[in-house]
């Protein structure tokens, strides 16, 4: 069974120009696209962001801790299909796209040795004030963080922050155990939740 997974190719302009193994875009750097969804909770003391910390098996930052949904947008797929189906796959949520918010599309790179990351990331948002999750085999366990929290997180003005599991479990979460994608939180999640009441 012939299981590579194939994506679109960009330009810079983010304009198709082809279709590639997922491996060879990595190994290339080929810009290509994927799509994030954030899971918020709106409560009675604010918003609580949820994250996924990803499989210790993974091939990629393993067990770092990283918006609650990603993955790659399949050559031909439309980000809200890829979104839903990610979803559905890494943390057992069953939307449709009528329940996602789309909050817009950043260019997201991430080089490393031997690895040349260059995507086009879809944004997303689900709110949900008391998600049930039944995490897949990609996905180690869920936690939220307060978005007080999440900001101190990100403007680098805590070297750890306290998250909890879905159990209620604290988890300290050091600087370095997290994915990065600069400027999403600024620049997307945080607009969107001035509209949320």
């Amino acid at each position: 069974m012939n299981n590579v997974e194939y994506l679109d190719i960009l330009d810079e302009s983010n304009c198709k120009i082809g279709v590639s193994s997922r491996d060879e875009a990595h190994v290339k750097g080929l810009i290509h696209r994927v799509a994030h969804c954030w899971v918020v909770s709106p409560r009675e003391d604010g918003f609580w962001v949820w994250f996924q910390q990803r499989a210790y098996s993974k091939s990629d930052f393993p067990g770092y801790y990283d918006v609650a949904v990603g993955g790659h947008v399949g050559a031909g797929e439309r980000g809200e299909t890829a979104i839903v189906r990610e979803i559905r796959e890494e943390i057992g949520l069953r939307v449709t796209p009528n329940d996602l918010c789309y909050l817009g599309a950043f260019r997201d790179d991430i080089r490393i040795a031997g690895f040349d990351d260059r995507e086009l990331a879809e944004v997303f948002l689900y709110l949900d004030a008391a998600p049930v999750f039944r995490v897949g085999e990609e996905v180690e366990r869920m936690v939220c963080l307060s978005l007080s929290d999440l900001l101190r997180k990100e403007r680098g003005e805590a070297a750890a922050v306290t998250a909890y599991s879905v159990s209620g479990e604290a988890v300290e979460i050091r600087a370095e155990e997290w994915c990065r994608h600069d400027g999403e939180v600024e620049q997307f999640l945080l607009p969107a939740l001035k509209g949320v009441k």
